[in-house]
């Protein structure tokens, strides 16, 4: 009896032991080819991968800071204390990661002030936060043909995608976003993210 229960459990951990090693095989082959073929995600920042309201109103608040000059991205970049994640587009993007895939980061802004701001993201994506100063160029930075997914929140983000012919999904907007651009959900056939506004 004692050695048929001892046998039992030696049994249950070696296939436990089986399967988790078919994992780890499993995680290590779809590592080792999106490495080697340098595949990679990339973020929009504001909106989408981080609720950046706050520091936006901030900017807005300060008496220094004339509208859209060097002083209001200052403010902005060196105010990400304010900003928090968004749940399930920032678990994403550490999945990705997980996964082997090279993280690019797009922030709408002026780099002015900035250097703070990529230090802070530089573990979820190392060498990969850029500042975007004109909306309009957002699709030069996913064209070199490795970015297989763009996560966005705006019309013209999700367009700047299609444009660089990188598949793109939408994340909603938190609740209270302060920025602008055009915001319609659905609309553009699009992949909507739900509870992706948290």
């Amino acid at each position: 009896m004692v050695l048929k229960d001892a046998r039992e459990k030696v049994e249950k951990a070696w296939t436990t032991t089986k399967k988790i090693l078919a994992l780890m095989s499993v995680w290590g082959l779809i590592f080792s080819l999106v490495t080697i073929a340098r595949l990679g995600v990339a973020f929009a920042y504001d909106d989408a991968l981080v609720n950046s309201s706050a520091a936006y109103e901030k900017a807005q608040g300060a008496a220094s800071a004339q509208a859209h000059g060097p002083d209001y991205w200052k403010t902005i970049n060196t105010s990400y204390d304010l900003e928090s994640p968004k749940l399930l587009p920032y678990a994403a993007a550490g999945v990705a990661r997980l996964f082997g895939f090279h993280i690019l980061i797009l922030a709408e802004r002026q780099a002015t002030g900035g250097e703070a701001l990529k230090k802070e993201w530089r573990h979820l994506a190392p060498r990969g936060f850029t500042f975007v100063s004109d909306p309009e160029e957002l699709h030069l930075h996913l064209q070199d043909g490795r970015y297989v997914l763009f996560v966005g929140s705006t019309d013209r983000e999700l367009l700047q995608a299609r444009k660089a012919g990188v598949y793109a999904v939408r994340v909603k907007r938190p609740r209270k976003s302060v920025l602008g651009g055009e915001y319609n959900p659905g609309q553009l056939g699009e992949v909507v993210v739900p509870f992706s506004d948290f």
